[in-house]
């Protein structure tokens, strides 16, 4: 019976069938569990002999399995470390790499280009920060910057409250560069800058916005640098000393003459801000003061994060501000439920701008204070400011942000609920807290 199937099996293996070793065993056409030996000590011998067999089989494909797994890292090794063929990336960098060669192959290749070209005058490492500046001028966003090295050194020590410069504060009306405000005990202040005055020139050179002209007038600590400014019809060169400015962006007094109005007076945003600004409240409320009158005239914005910090300290649960991204990607910013719960109004002019305009629209929309004042800047869009390796850094609008209302900022401006001339805000200010 066991010939006539293994004939048979035989027969089919000549006809080209590749039958497994189960064949033998597990077909049912006639095959039973009886041994195909007769003798069960022979036998017993026989299937001692096919177990051993079977290790040592199992060993052997188990070595050789780890042997060509040990081949295979052997060879990735190899490619990947020492001929450099090939990289084991995780799949997120994967898409990042194959998407920055879509966007920006041409450009990588063109550099390329340049550092191979036999006569070519510069390497691509060699191109100046003057010619990036005007790269990033040149794309359409009026307030992207290049900021070399040292520039964005100072800029970041600017926003932590602690910078190099001569003690003013500017903004841009227009095509000018205004001079707003002149710190008490500083250069400008010695030397007689004043406020209003308008910067025509930063050692010789006409900046391009007020951005420019604050990389160009900040710098080391000890070095001279020429500010050229008209006042009325008159033109004036002031030679000033760089030098360490420490700034409080928030000052606070009681009202001379209204000992129940606590006045604040916020000069721009930076880190820290909504601190200083909630104890300026607490040490007002401490002397006496109920009502408050929250000054932002002149205050260009700065960082984002403070001014929705301190709309969340004032307001109760509320939507303070949405902003989109260029694919309209939104993201909503909401206050939690506690809230200061103050009676105050908040003052703005031309010169309220950006992160300061985040803060009256979130104010204005959700009745938490009067605004008085005149038409604010409308900067609506916000900036972030991206580092790189080496220093220097470049920034870019990201998102535009909208008010509470779902109404637009930029180049909109925020319109008073109360119209007033800067030398009449107070009066209206101390009148309308008045009733």
């Amino acid at each position: 019976m066991h010939e006539d199937l293994i004939k048979e099996i035989s027969e089919d293996k000549k006809m080209g069938l590749d039958l497994s070793d189960t064949a033998y065993y597990n077909v049912d056409d006639g095959v039973t569990d009886e041994p195909l030996l007769g003798d069960e000590t022979e036998t017993a011998e026989v299937e001692a002999v096919n177990d051993r067999k079977k290790q040592i089989s199992l060993l052997g494909l188990l070595l050789a399995f780890l042997l060509g797994v040990s081949v295979a890292f052997g060879a990735i090794t190899i490619c990947t470390q020492v001929l450099n063929i090939g990289r084991f990336v995780p799949e997120k960098a994967y898409d990042y790499y194959i998407d920055l060669d879509k966007s920006y192959g041409k450009y990588y290749e063109i550099m390329k280009m340049i550092g191979e070209d036999p006569i070519a005058q510069k390497d691509p490492e060699e191109i100046s920060d003057e010619e990036l500046k005007e790269i990033v001028s040149s794309i359409g966003d009026p307030y992207a910057t290049y900021y070399t090295a040292a520039e964005y050194a100072e800029i970041e020590k600017r926003y932590l409250g602690d910078y190099v410069g001569v003690g003013i504060g500017v903004v841009q009306e227009g095509d000018n560069i205004v001079i707003k405000s002149v710190f008490d005990d500083t250069p400008a202040a010695e030397a007689g800058v004043e406020p209003e005055d308008i910067i025509v020139k930063v050692d010789g050179k006409k900046p391009s916005n007020v951005d420019d002209a604050v990389s160009m007038i900040t710098g080391e600590a000890g070095t001279k640098v020429t500010i050229t400014v008209k006042r009325g019809d008159k033109t004036l060169d002031f030679d000033l000393n760089r030098q360490r400015i420490e700034s409080e962006s928030v000052v606070y007094s009681v009202l001379e003459g209204h000992p129940e109005i606590g006045y604040i007076n916020i000069a721009s945003f930076i880190d820290g801000t909504d601190d200083e600004f909630k104890s300026a409240v607490k040490e007002l409320k401490d002397k006496g003061c109920t009502k408050f009158i929250l000054d932002l005239r002149d205050n260009g914005g700065g960082l984002t994060d403070p001014s929705i910090e301190i709309a969340d300290y004032l307001l109760p649960a509320c939507k303070i501000m949405s902003e989109n991204t260029k694919d309209g990607t939104e993201t909503v910013y909401n206050s939690e439920a506690s809230s200061a719960n103050l009676d105050m109004v908040i003052l703005v002019n031309e010169n309220t701008a950006s992160a300061s305009e985040i803060l009256t629209a979130a104010l204005q929309d959700n009745k938490a204070g009067t605004v008085i004042g005149t038409k604010t800047y409308g900067k609506g869009v916000t900036q972030l400011m991206h580092k790189f390796s080496d220093g220097t850094a470049v920034k870019l609008t990201v998102t535009e942000y909208f008010r509470p209302n779902g109404k637009t900022v930029n180049e909109v401006g925020i319109t008073p609920d109360i119209e007033a001339a800067d030398g009449e805000v107070l009066e209206e200010a101390i009148k309308e807290l008045a009733q």
